[in-house]
């Protein structure tokens, strides 16, 4: 946060912050490779999950009906790298069923994975999910800084409204209120530079 920030933020203000994300072109290309051969390489427990994360998210991205399943046993596992590699999975499919799992996921999370799990869910909410996400962020938001790179129109207009209901005032990293993010976020993605 910078001094200037710091020194015009108010105590009842929240801080959007919005950083320019580039897509990760890094993704291994598997578009011969057959479904059986990505589900053998994603069930070989012999290979770091860190290993199998890209087999697994090219079958999210091919919304491959087994991968919600799938990513059920990852987010029970104590392993922490399975845990961020199922969020991140569901992410990539972005499905009703993924954003369900995160809403259900959310609310059953400590406050610290609360938080992350609530920005991936917020960067594949659709309107149908508005009320359960709306609950969720009420136990959440708090004055201070918050960055919603990514995060779905829809995503954007709950927290506000939400911030609206607790007398929290959102403004950008300028001090701008919200409506200017928006119309920020809202370019980006009709430019083609946000996915």
């Amino acid at each position: 946060m910078s001094a200037h920030t710091l020194t015009s933020m108010r105590p009842n203000q929240l801080t959007l912050v919005s950083i320019d994300v580039t897509e990760d072109n890094s993704r291994i290309a598997f578009g011969e490779t057959l479904t059986e051969s990505l589900w053998d390489t994603v069930k070989n427990d012999s290979l770091n999950i860190i290993l199998r994360e890209p087999a697994l998210l090219e079958l999210a991205s091919r919304k491959d009906p087994g991968v919600i399943a799938y990513c059920d046993n990852l987010l029970r596992s104590d392993d922490q790298e399975s845990w961020f590699s199922a969020l991140k999975t569901l992410e990539t499919l972005n499905t009703y069923d993924a954003a369900q799992r995160l809403l259900v996921l959310c609310g059953t999370s400590n406050t610290g994975d609360r938080k992350i799990v609530l920005n991936v869910l917020a960067r594949i909410l659709s309107s149908s999910q508005r009320e359960g996400f709306r609950r969720l962020i009420r136990s959440v938001v708090t004055p201070g800084e918050l960055d919603v790179s990514n995060w779905t129109p829809t995503a954007l207009r709950v927290l506000e409204a939400v911030c609206a209901e607790k007398g929290i005032q959102t403004v950008d990293s300028a001090g701008l209120p919200l409506s200017n993010l928006e119309l920020s976020l809202t370019s980006t993605v009709y430019s083609g530079q946000k996915s």
